[in-house]
């Protein structure tokens, strides 16, 4: 009796094995689960072989100290391309623009409203740099399309430079001065760096002042 229960319990296990290796199979493939299609995004649709597209009206981000070579004037009067690895900086004041530039260079814009004013602020610098130790070494005249431009170079110690500016030169060396003045317009740049890396940095100097683009 207990071998005909204990058959009886083990072909009831059988019958249930064999319901589950027949049966459920046979209807396997109507009980597959799919993944949902991965539809696009209806704000972002791709472009072929290329990043996705922008809606209407959307703009790259900007950076807040951006590793700039473009200057435009706020007033829209002139666009002025300095080299590349070129960076904004604090201004001394609020109405000068500074940059930072290759060969240990500085350059500075004063933000003025007319032609008359930029004229005045370029003679009151000379005189500043003239009465506090610098010196005069040449200038000349530069074409730039169907303007000039105005050069002076000057020359001046770093210790001297620091007090007429209140920026930071290194007190042991000679610095450079351009100051260029392009007439009747509102834009002049002062470009400042170690004397011994002049001659090196002429090329993108007279690039830079060749390069200004005037609306």
């Amino acid at each position: 009796m207990l071998y005909l229960k204990n058959s009886r319990y083990w072909l009831t296990g059988f019958t249930t094995l064999l319901f589950f290796l027949i049966v459920i199979p046979a209807n396997a493939d109507d009980a597959t689960v799919s993944l949902p299609p991965l539809n696009p995004s209806p704000l972002i649709e791709s472009a072929p072989g290329g990043l996705p597209q922008m809606e209407a009206g959307e703009q790259l981000p900007s950076f807040d100290q951006p590793n700039i070579n473009v200057f435009k004037d706020p007033q829209g009067k002139y666009t002025i391309t300095f080299p590349q690895g070129t960076t904004q900086q604090q201004g001394p004041d609020d109405n000068i623009v500074a940059f930072s530039l290759p060969d240990q260079a500085k350059a500075y814009i004063p933000m003025v409203t007319n032609p008359e004013a930029n004229q005045e602020a370029f003679l009151d610098i000379e005189d500043d740099i003239l009465g506090q130790g610098g010196s005069k070494v040449g200038q000349s005249v530069i074409q730039v399309g169907n303007r000039t431009a105005q050069v002076n170079l000057y020359g001046m110690e770093g210790s001297a430079l620091s007090d007429m500016t209140g920026e930071e030169f290194s007190q042991n060396l000679k610095y450079a001065i351009v100051m260029v003045l392009y007439p009747n317009t509102n834009l002049m740049t002062l470009i400042i760096l170690p004397k011994d890396a002049y001659n090196n940095a002429q090329p993108w100097i007279l690039e830079t002042i060749k390069g200004v683009i005037f609306q």
